[in-house]
């Protein structure tokens, strides 16, 4: 089955599309694709068939034509609906609105998500009403580095708060981490309810879950610019070696991978597709997937130590170009342990490295 868009509406999300800032460019265009299309099976021919390859203009009219006709991609699911589906929270209101009225114009499958605030922290009480934000590229990865995740993932915390849910991990034995906007004050810390090992066993059946609270009067610390916070925790659980954090510069282009609560719930990993898209002293900026729930997740290198740790993500400015990019972000590490240095030394004494 194709979907025949009138003439108007077909005009209208060709300008939408090409307006996209991650249209610009042939690479960027195939991430955008790739990762809308991410687990489709057919997502391989549909970008060996696509010319993404000039302006972006013709390629808009191309990639719609393209992804109209192509019928669909899995039971109920037109090809077109799914990329959709994917880049409605990042238009504006305007088009943002009109995409969404060509679900009720048009037999495309399920509405898109109304939800347009990608970058809440918050887990939601379904993973459905939320955007993943993927964008992709086949790898292959040496095969230890699942061991480094597993060991590495046993010190990640779910953190379930009046207010919501997030994510923090374990830096010291008894220190977690997660941001400022997760728990901004000691109060909001002794509210906190962190839970260990919220996740599938081997048999894909959920473990059984222990949990930790705040050490009242226990080491605690904020920063709001920095955007994280560290916690004392008391009656932990058994939960391997906590994270190392490395004070280093990442590069444009190396991989980073995310151990997360996506949504509030059981724990994650993403692994591939994820590269670095922009790094400074401070801020790095990365197309890791990631959902609201994962804010508090550390960012790790291919030694699965942490460079950052992720807050937020959407159109997301990059430093000094004015240019918007559909990105997740986080602070650098290497901001972090300067600021623990200079004014938590207690704190910094304590870390593992």
């Amino acid at each position: 089955m194709t979907v025949q868009l009138s003439q108007p509406d077909f005009q209208r999300l060709t300008r939408i599309v090409q307006k996209l800032p991650d249209f610009a460019n042939v690479r960027d265009r195939r991430r955008l694709v790739a990762g809308a299309l991410e687990g489709v099976p057919q997502v391989d021919l549909i970008l060996a068939r696509l010319d993404l390859d000039g302006s972006p203009m013709g390629v808009s009219v191309e990639v719609m034509r393209f992804l109209s006709q192509f019928g669909q991609v899995a039971y109920g699911k037109e090809a077109l609906s799914v990329f959709l589906n994917y880049i409605q929270p990042f238009a504006g209101d305007q088009d943002s609105d009109f995409i969404l009225e060509l679900f009720q114009k048009y037999p495309l499958d399920v509405p898109a998500t109304p939800s347009r605030l990608i970058d809440r922290w918050r887990g939601m009480s379904s993973v459905a009403d939320v955007q993943e934000k993927i964008i992709g590229e086949n790898t292959l990865r040496h095969i230890y580095i699942l061991n480094l995740a597993l060991e590495a993932a046993k010190a990640v915390v779910h953190l379930r708060l009046p207010k919501g849910a997030g994510t923090g991990f374990m830096i010291a034995p008894d220190l977690l981490m997660t941001n400022n906007h997760v728990i901004a004050s000691l109060e909001e810390a002794e509210q906190t309810e962190y839970t260990f090992n919220y996740q599938l066993d081997i048999n894909g059946k959920e473990c059984e879950i222990q949990t930790a609270q705040a050490l009242p009067g226990g080491a605690f610390y904020t920063n709001p610019e920095l955007d994280y916070t560290v916690v004392s925790l008391e009656d932990l659980p058994s939960f391997g070696s906590p994270l190392i954090l490395k004070s280093k510069q990442v590069q444009r282009d190396d991989r980073v991978a995310i151990i997360q609560h996506p949504g509030g719930h059981l724990k994650k990993i993403s692994i591939q597709n994820n590269f670095v898209a922009y790094a400074d002293s401070k801020v790095v900026q990365y197309t890791t997937s990631t959902l609201p729930g994962s804010s508090g997740s550390p960012v790790f290198d291919d030694e699965f130590k942490v460079v950052a740790i992720h807050h937020s993500g959407g159109m997301l400015v990059e430093p000094g170009t004015q240019q918007h990019y559909l990105r997740n972000a986080g602070t650098s590490m290497i901001a972090v342990l300067k600021d623990l240095q200079i004014n938590a030394p207690e704190i910094y004494a304590r870390l593992q490295g």
